[in-house]
C-alpha cells in the first residue's frame, strides 16, 4: 500500500501542476483504488480459504481410505479377498516389500 501512495501523490502533484482542481480528483480515484484493491484482497482470502478446504477434505478421504476407522487397513479388511484376487502373487510381493524392522508404511498400488 505504501507503494500505491507514493504513486497517488506524484499523481497529484502532477495533476495539480496542471490544474488546482483535479487534486480532489485524484484523491476520489485514490479512494476508489484502494477500496477494490482491498475487495481483491477479500476475494483472494475466500479463494485461497476455499482451496484450502477442498485439500483438507482430499487428505482427509485419503487417510480414510488408508487407514478405515482410524485404524490400520489390515485391521479392518480381510486378506482373503485380496488372495482371491492376485493369488500365491500377493504373498510374494507383500514378502517382496514388506521392511523388516523399520517402523514405516508400505503402500501397495495395483498396476
Amino acid at each position: 500500500m505504501h507503494e500505491l501512495e507514493n504513486l497517488y501523490e506524484s499523481f497529484k502533484k502532477q495533476a495539480v501542476a496542471v490544474d488546482g482542481t483535479l487534486e480532489k480528483h485524484v484523491e476520489a480515484l485514490k479512494s476508489k483504488t484502494v477500496q477494490r484493491l482491498l475487495e481483491l484482497e477479500k476475494k483472494m482470502l475466500r479463494a485461497e480459504k476455499r482451496k484450502f478446504n477442498d485439500e483438507q477434505r482430499q487428505i482427509q478421504t485419503v487417510k480414510q481410505h488408508l487407514f478405515p476407522a482410524n485404524g490400520l487397513q489390515e485391521r479392518i479388511e480381510n486378506i482373503a479377498w485380496y488372495y482371491g484376487l492376485w493369488g500365491k502373487e500377493l504373498i510374494a510381493q507383500l514378502y517382496k516389500h514388506s521392511p523388516a524392522l523399520e517402523q514405516e508404511f508400505t503402500i501397495l498400488t495395483e498396476s
